[in-house]
């Protein structure tokens, strides 16, 4: 979301959008640090407001209560963003083709997103204005990631697409959560085939060496399914929350929401030290790292000083002055989620958060410290002709990748541009382990263990 479309709208439409009073539902940190999920009133006059945060806490509970979102319920901040209608309640203008009109009584209320039902001739879909909310998202809260809107409407209702648009109907809260399957995962719906190509969980693959959710296949009644519409496609599973309502995402689904939120946020919040500093290397240096944590935590993560491990799933780590050479050290801390909810090929190496530390240690025991924090995607491993190494930490200078054997003889050395995706051969090498070393301005800054197959 925060790309140059949502900068042009805070430059040229701020003018044309109102501010709101935003209120935390669920706030477990900063906004740069979280995934900001917004939902936003359409149909709610000024004396409704309480209705409408009555409707969004009970939509926000809901969804942080079921999986995979009551997992990384941490990694969320949840607002509601009390827009003001001029006139209650969601139009209608009776005009679906998929049903006998009227449903409901025809209305045509003046609310602020234009939301409406019988959306594309189906009355159940409610939509609205989306480019007046990415205006509103962009003038009261710039760092959102998600929104939902909620229209003030009891009539059963919901679409998703660039936003999720629902209706207050009793069932709102799972619609909610179905469609931000669509919004937030770009899953597709299983209950009816449409037009659109090949999704998370739609394939026309039915090969089950080839298929997209092979690593899931005869798990949790995870096959391969020919939807009844048009039985060139599959579908994962027969009873998954994006085929009917009330139910669990199915392995797959979730996988792909989890998948979204580690692209979204890493887990590191914070670390200590946070810039550079002097210290007295004759003294013991301590290092710590806050970490978001999953419920259940499943994060691993790895301590490495000067290449070699030090500690494993820690969050403070203490350094004696013995245990740093004179000269430049540097201290490696990276992380990654184990969860068992995910089976993606090197999953261990796509989503690696690490933090650099760079100790410079004198005679005198007088030492500059800095440090830095870096994401990177590092593919596939174990590795046969090839892998890959990006990176979205933004570098200004070029880096140098350094293979090294398991006793640290130099077997290869190429420069890249990690903000840029690069390819390193390595089909030439012997099948063994080896060490994926990272350095930039002469500083080691990721050091990973690869399979040569």
């Amino acid at each position: 979301m925060k790309n140059f479309y949502l900068l042009c709208f805070l430059i040229f439409n701020l003018s044309y959008s109102q501010i709101f009073d935003l209120v935390p539902l669920l706030e477990n940190g900063t906004k740069d640090k979280r995934i900001n999920l917004v939902i936003l009133g359409d149909g709610y006059t000024a004396s409704e407001q309480a209705d409408f945060m009555q409707d969004a806490t009970f939509v926000s509970n809901y969804l942080m209560n079921k999986p995979p979102y009551s997992n990384y319920k941490n990694y969320f901040n949840v607002y509601a963003l009390k827009v003001i209608s001029q006139e209650s309640g969601v139009k209608h203008p009776g005009t679906a083709s998929d049903v006998t009109e009227p449903v409901i009584p025809v209305s045509n209320p003046t609310n602020y997103f234009n939301t409406s039902y019988d959306t594309s001739g189906t009355h159940r879909c409610i939509y609205g204005n989306t480019t007046k909310v990415t205006q509103t998202l962009a003038a009261n809260i710039p760092e959102f990631d998600i929104a939902l809107i909620l229209g003030n409407n009891t009539e059963y209702g919901g679409c998703g697409g660039t936003y999720a648009f629902l209706s207050r109907n009793d069932q709102a809260p799972d619609v909610a959560y179905h469609e931000l399957g669509h919004s937030f995962g770009k899953l597709a719906d299983e209950y009816w085939f449409s037009g659109s190509g090949e999704s998370p969980n739609k394939t026309k693959t039915s090969d089950p060496e080839t298929v997209r959710w092979k690593n899931w296949l005869n798990t949790g009644n995870i096959g391969i399914y020919q939807f009844t519409e048009n039985t060139a496609w599959y579908r994962p599973h027969q009873n998954c929350e994006m085929r009917y309502l009330n139910r669990q995402f199915c392995n797959v689904c979730r996988e792909t929401l989890i998948e979204k939120i580690h692209t979204v946020k890493n887990p590191i919040d914070s670390f200590t030290p946070s810039n550079s500093a002097t210290i007295n290397t004759n003294s013991n240096v301590d290092l710590s790292v806050n970490l978001i944590l999953p419920v259940p935590n499943t994060l691993k993560s790895e301590w490495k000083i000067n290449g070699t491990t030090f500690q494993n799933d820690t969050n403070n780590i203490t350094i004696q002055p013995s245990q740093l050479n004179i000269g430049n050290n540097t201290v490696l801390f990276s992380v990654y989620d184990n969860t068992t909810m995910v089976r993606t090929n090197n999953h261990s190496t796509i989503h690696l958060s690490t933090i650099s530390w760079t100790i410079n240690k004198t005679e005198l025991g007088i030492s500059d410290l800095r440090s830095k924090q870096y994401d990177f995607t590092l593919y596939p491993n174990p590795a046969e002709d090839f892998i890959i190494i990006e990176s979205k930490s933004g570098f200004t200078e070029k880096t140098e990748v350094r293979i090294t054997d398991n006793s640290g003889k130099l077997i290869k050395k190429q420069t890249i541009d990690l903000n840029k995706r690069e390819k390193i051969d390595v089909s030439k090498l012997t099948s063994q382990i080896y060490f994926i070393n990272v350095y930039n301005k002469g500083e080691m800054i990721l050091s990973r263990k690869m399979i040569k197959n």
